[in-house]
């Protein structure tokens, strides 16, 4: 019995979203109405027409989950900084099936390309104090063809770890859900 248990939490772990977040529990989230969304990436000039679109998704997805919590928009003078980025990497795996080490054989060598991508969403106080922080692992969802389902999936998985409503201290339970 211990056993199928063990198993069935394996297989439903393996299957959950895997996000990583962190919750400054010092910080006033009373006191926070008001933020500005920024991104050192999406302001590069070598970033492609289809990754624009990206961050544009991201952009639209974030606004939806802050106005969501209640939070306005504001570039003159926000109380939070919400920046967000997508760090990618590849890495190369090389398996060389050795099977017979005492017979000089080529054996066949076999490549395979892991692309990495994790969407990061920070945000910061007016101090510039890490408030909050979450990202998620891309790979999720590289099985979705329509991006815009990925990116909105993503967004809201993470904002799943941050429960609060603007000018309230207090979390909100049914913001610990992802709106369909």
């Amino acid at each position: 019995m211990k056993r199928w248990l063990l198993l069935l939490y394996l297989v439903a772990t393996g299957c959950s979203p895997k996000i990583v977040s962190y919750v400054n529990e010092r910080a006033k989230f009373g006191q926070f109405e008001t933020y500005r969304l920024v991104s050192a990436k999406s302001e590069s000039k070598n970033v492609t027409p289809e990754n624009t679109t990206i961050f544009d998704l991201i952009k639209e997805n974030i606004h939806q989950q802050m106005t969501r919590r209640g939070y306005e928009i504001s570039n003159v003078t926000p109380d939070l900084t919400l920046r967000y980025e997508v760090t990618s990497n590849t890495r190369v795996e090389i398996n060389n099936n050795q099977v017979n080490p005492y017979f000089y054989q080529p054996f066949p060598v076999t490549t395979r390309t892991i692309y990495q991508s994790i969407l990061l969403l920070e945000l910061f106080d007016s101090n510039n104090k890490l408030v909050w922080q979450g990202s998620y692992d891309l790979k999720q969802e590289k099985k979705e063809k329509k991006v815009s389902k990925a990116i909105n999936r993503a967004v809201g998985y993470i904002f799943t770890t941050y429960p609060y409503r603007a000018l309230s201290g207090q979390q909100d339970e049914s913001l610990k859900t992802i709106e369909k």
